[in-house]
């Protein structure tokens, strides 16, 4: 069963590969917060949109300092390319990629990002536990 949330998965999950990896890290950590939160935010509001999950959006967003809801104006190519397989893998990979962001540059930011991660277990806990109710 998967770690994050705990369901069985058919497949391996995509990951970012060694080419991205690198991109990532070789961004000013700003960028790097712009170009993964909105991914990031899309990806979290399609597992969870409840107001509480809107509200752990909004308290990581500033505490990454982005905008919620903001697009991130992509214009390089690598960029693109980067935006393109954060979109291609799983919310926890996008997670994970701003974790690392995100404490590399203020590692007091890592508890928000921890609690996030959290907050999204235990919807997903939740959602077993209410699918196996109704079996």
């Amino acid at each position: 069963s998967c770690n994050f949330c705990h369901a069985p998965h058919s497949k391996r999950l995509a990951h970012l590969d060694k080419k991205h990896r690198e991109a990532l890290r070789a961004l000013p950590a700003a960028k790097a917060k712009a170009l993964v939160f909105p991914v990031l935010q899309e990806k979290a509001v399609a597992f969870d949109s409840s107001p509480s999950t809107l509200r752990a959006l909004d308290a990581l967003a500033r505490a990454c300092e982005v905008a919620p809801g903001g697009a991130s104006a992509v214009k390089s190519r690598s960029d693109r390319s980067l935006v393109v397989a954060l979109t291609a893998v799983s919310l926890r990979v996008v997670l994970a990629a701003l974790h690392r962001v995100a404490a590399e540059e203020e590692p007091w930011t890592e508890s928000v990002v921890e609690a996030f991660v959290e907050h999204l277990r235990s919807v997903a806990v939740g959602r077993q536990g209410a699918s196996a109710a109704d079996a």
